[in-house]
């Protein structure tokens, strides 16, 4: 489910990032509250944004994870706070992940105009030209995503998340937010782990 949600953030951030792609850019910062809702029950988390890089904090079985994405660098970072411990992300390594992809290798379909809890919102059908993932996202006149309902197929089983945000907030935010923190040592690398988003 994890990965699941990481290629998620990762497709719409690749995609978003290109001009190739019909889907809305991000034209202000904003934070919100984020849902999460999986098969494994439902997740909350903070998410702060400005147009080419996002904040997203989120706690599962009592652990918070930080995850930083810098489009601007091409780059991020994986925080776990309570362990003052970073791993840096690669964009280009993000968008290999199942799910995640270039818009040549999506079908972005606009379906029209709807709403998120109130919200104004255009709605958006995705589909991965292969059939591994596919489902809509609402963005907002600001080009926000404001809600994800995606699924992704992994072998015969079948994966869905939705993410929505609430309380939105548009607005410029602090600098600080998007910078890995002094004190922090970078993870050590696990067998397997090397590459991984």
């Amino acid at each position: 489910m994890r990965t699941l949600t990481l290629a998620l953030m990762a497709m719409l951030a690749t995609s978003a990032a290109s001009a190739q792609s019909p889907l809305p850019v991000p034209k202000v910062g904003y934070s919100a509250d984020r849902i999460v809702e999986t098969e494994s029950g439902t997740f909350s988390g903070k998410v702060y944004a400005m147009p080419d890089r996002d904040r997203s904090e989120t706690s599962m079985g009592g652990m918070t994870s930080v995850v930083i994405l810098r489009r601007d660098l091409n780059s991020g970072w994986m925080l776990m706070p309570s362990q003052k411990m970073y791993r840096t992300l690669d964009l280009s390594q993000a968008s290999r992940q199942p799910g995640a992809a270039p818009p040549s290798d999506m079908s972005i379909v606009t379906i029209g105009p709807d709403s998120v809890e109130g919200t104004p919102a255009t709605k958006y059908k995705l589909l991965m030209k292969d059939g591994s993932a596919g489902g809509f996202a609402w963005f907002t006149a600001d080009g926000i995503a404001i809600k994800m309902d995606m699924l992704s197929k992994n072998g015969k089983k079948t994966e869905r998340v939705t993410m929505t945000l609430k309380n939105l907030q548009v607005g410029p935010q602090e600098a600080a937010l998007f910078e890995a923190p002094a004190g922090y040592s970078k993870m050590p690398e696990f067998p397997g782990m090397k590459g991984r988003f």
